[in-house]
C-alpha cells in the first residue's frame, strides 16, 4: 500500500503543477492587468455589434421597455421601476481565456439605480453584473439563487463620466479576473465558471442608457510583431519626406503595441511616449537635408523602425506685424484639479496642446508665453499675469487669452464668472468676474487681443456685434466653447470637443493669413455639428475694439 506524501511533498508537487499556466502567461507577453496588454492580434471576435442597425435582431417589443436602434446606439428605456436586462445567447469556451465589454451611458432616471454589463447569465436569473451609477460610482457582484454577493461596494471613481460612454470590459486570463474601468483597472479575483451564455446590460427602473456597442472575443496568443509607428507630424509625402520653412520643429506620432513600449528612441535619443503611446521631441534642423529614425522596441524585445528625411528651407518674407518689430504674447490658463471644485479631464492638455500648434505653425514663442495650468492658476496669480503684461505689450503686439476651466453664472446679478483652482464654492469673492477680464484687456494696449474661453457660461462675456472687418484697425475678440450654458470637458485624456475642433482647424489651416472670424466660423459650425454646444464669436464691447481682427501668420 502506497503511502500518501507528506506536507512538503504536497507543497512541492503544488508548485510544479502550477509552473506550466505561469510560464505560459509570461512567455505568451501578455500583461493581462494592462488594457492594452493584450495585442488585437490575439482576439478573436466572437459577438461584436456597434447597432449602426438591427443585424443582429434583437427583440425590440416590450411592454415594459421603450427601445430603438438608431445613430449607432441602442436606445433603452424602462418605463417602471424594475430592473431589466437585454442579452444574448453568445457561446464562448470558458476554460479559455476571453474578454466581454460594453460601452453604454446614462441617459436619464434615478443616479442610484444600476446599470451597466451582464454577462454569464443563465436561464434561471443567475449572473455577474459590472454596474455603474450616473454619481460616479461602480459595482462588481453575482446573483445565484435569490443572493447577491459583492465583490466591491459600490465605489467613487474619477474616471466615470456622468455625460458620455463608459466602456465596462470583464477579462479572463489563466484562473483570474479583471476588472476596467474606461480602460483602468479597477479590481482582479479569481475567475469563477459562467452560470450560462447569456451576455448584454442592465437597465435599472426608471432609467434610460444608449449602448454604443457590446464585443465579445477569445483570447488566443500570438505576438511575433514590433510595434507600430506612425508619424502624424509633419506631414509626409509618398518619399517619406517633407519641406519645412522653420529651423524649429516638433516631430509627432504614436506608438503602440500590445505588450507596451520598452524604448523608443529619436535619432538614439530616449523619448518617454504617453500612457497611450502619443509621442513629440523638438529637433532643430540645419540647412538642407536631416535623416530622422524612430526605433521602437516592446516588452517582447521586438522592434520597429521608421525612416524619413527632414528638407529645411528657409523662407525670407515676414508677416506684417513681425516687419513693424511686433510680436505674439500667448496667456493659457487650463485647471483640472480644483480644490473644491470637481475635477475636469482635458484643460491641462487642451492648453498644452493649443501652444504646441501655435508655436510649430504660427509665430507664437516660448520667450513671450505665459502658462498657468492647476495650483499655479489663483486668482492672485491670473490678474498678475494680466498686470504683467501692461507695460510690455506695445500697439505693435498682439495677445492671445485662452482659458479652460470652470465657469459661473449667477442668474440673480446676470454676471459670469472664472473660477480659479482654489476657489470655494458659492463664495463669489474668490472668483474673477467677466467686467475684471473686460477692464485687463481694455489696459492692456496690443494692436489685436483674441480672448478664447472653453469653460461653461462663457457666452455672458458678449455685449454686441458688428459688421465689416479692417485688418489695420485694433481688435478685441472673444470666443468661447457655448453661450450662458454648460459646455463638455471630453472623453479622459482626449480634448475637450471645442479644443478638438479649434487646435484641427489651426493645424490643418494652409493659408498664410488666417482670421480669427474665419477661424471662429469653422470651429463654431464643426462644434454644433457634434455637440450641443453653441460656440459664440464676436468683438467684445467698450474695451477698445475698433473694427480690426486678429489674424494668424502661418510659418
Amino acid at each position: 500500500m502506497k503511502k500518501k506524501p507528506n506536507t512538503l511533498k504536497k507543497l512541492v508537487l503544488a508548485v510544479v503543477m502550477m509552473l506550466p499556466l505561469s510560464l505560459m502567461v509570461a512567455q505568451s507577453g501578455w500583461l493581462p492587468h494592462l488594457y492594452f496588454g493584450i495585442p488585437g492580434s490575439d482576439r478573436q471576435i466572437v459577438f461584436f455589434d456597434e447597432f449602426e442597425d438591427n443585424q443582429n435582431e434583437w427583440n425590440l417589443n416590450s411592454s415594459y421597455l421603450k427601445m430603438e436602434i438608431v445613430g449607432g446606439d441602442f436606445y433603452c428605456e424602462s418605463k417602471n421601476n424594475r430592473t431589466y436586462v437585454k442579452r444574448r445567447f453568445i457561446p464562448i469556451n470558458q476554460s479559455g481565456d476571453y474578454e466581454i465589454e460594453v460601452s453604454m451611458r446614462y441617459v436619464k432616471g434615478k443616479g442610484s439605480r444600476p446599470i451597466g454589463l451582464t454577462f454569464g447569465r443563465d436561464v434561471g436569473g443567475n449572473e455577474y453584473n459590472f454596474y455603474f451609477s450616473s454619481d460616479g460610482k461602480y459595482r462588481i457582484l453575482k446573483y445565484e439563487d435569490g443572493k447577491y454577493d459583492n465583490y466591491t461596494p459600490w465605489t467613487a471613481h474619477k474616471l466615470l463620466s456622468t455625460y458620455s460612454y463608459n466602456t465596462l470590459t470583464v477579462r479572463k486570463v489563466g484562473q483570474k479576473w479583471h476588472f476596467f474601468l474606461n480602460r483602468d483597472k479597477v479590481f482582479e479575483t479569481d475567475a469563477e465558471p459562467l452560470f450560462g451564455y447569456d451576455m448584454g446590460f442592465t437597465v435599472g427602473g426608471d432609467m434610460a442608457v444608449e449602448v454604443d456597442y457590446i464585443k465579445i472575443s477569445e483570447l488566443k496568443n500570438g505576438d511575433n510583431m514590433g510595434p507600430k509607428i506612425s508619424i502624424t507630424s509633419p506631414s509626409l509625402d509618398i518619399q517619406n519626406k517633407v519641406t519645412l520653412h522653420s529651423d524649429r520643429q516638433v516631430i509627432r506620432g504614436r506608438v503602440t503595441d500590445p505588450s507596451g513600449i520598452s524604448l523608443l528612441t529619436i535619432n538614439e535619443h530616449t523619448v518617454i511616449p504617453s500612457p497611450t503611446g502619443e509621442f513629440s521631441a523638438s529637433v532643430r534642423l540645419p540647412f538642407g537635408t536631416t535623416r530622422i529614425q524612430v526605433d521602437a522596441t516592446d516588452n517582447l524585445m521586438n522592434k520597429s523602425t521608421e525612416v524619413f528625411f527632414m528638407d529645411y528651407m528657409p523662407v525670407i518674407e515676414e508677416p506684417d506685424f513681425v516687419q513693424k518689430g511686433g510680436k505674439n504674447y500667448l496667456i493659457t490658463i487650463g485647471i483640472n484639479n480644483y480644490s473644491f471644485w470637481s475635477r475636469l479631464h482635458n484643460a491641462t492638455k487642451d492648453c498644452r496642446d493649443l501652444a504646441q500648434v501655435l508655436k510649430e505653425d504660427y509665430h507664437f514663442d516660448d520667450a513671450y508665453t505665459i502658462s498657468l495650468t492647476d495650483k499655479q492658476a489663483t486668482r492672485e496669480n491670473i490678474l498678475e499675469a494680466f498686470e504683467s503684461l501692461q507695460d510690455k505689450i506695445t500697439p505693435n503686439d498682439n495677445l492671445l487669452i485662452y482659458y479652460a476651466g470652470h465657469g459661473y453664472y449667477d442668474n440673480n446679478s446676470d454676471r459670469g464668472y472664472w473660477v480659479p483652482v482654489n476657489a470655494r464654492q458659492s463664495k463669489i469673492a474668490d472668483y474673477i468676474r467677466n467686467s475684471t477680464i473686460h477692464d485687463y484687456l481694455s489696459s492692456i494696449n496690443s494692436h489685436n487681443t483674441l480672448l478664447i474661453v472653453d469653460a461653461c457660461y462663457a457666452g455672458s462675456l458678449f455685449g454686441r456685434t458688428r459688421g465689416a472687418l479692417n485688418e489695420e484697425s485694433p481688435s478685441r475678440w472673444a470666443f468661447t466653447s457655448g453661450d450662458i450654458e454648460k459646455v463638455w470637458d471630453g472623453q479622459p485624456g482626449e480634448n475637450s470637443p471645442f479644443a478638438k475642433y479649434l487646435i484641427s482647424c489651426l493645424r490643418q489651416n494652409t493659408k498664410r493669413k488666417l482670421h480669427a472670424s474665419e477661424l471662429i466660423s469653422n470651429v463654431k459650425a464643426s462644434v454644433m455639428r457634434n455637440t450641443n454646444q453653441t460656440p459664440k464669436g464676436d468683438p467684445l464691447q467698450n474695451v477698445g475694439d475698433q473694427g480690426g481682427v486678429f489674424i494668424f501668420y502661418k510659418k
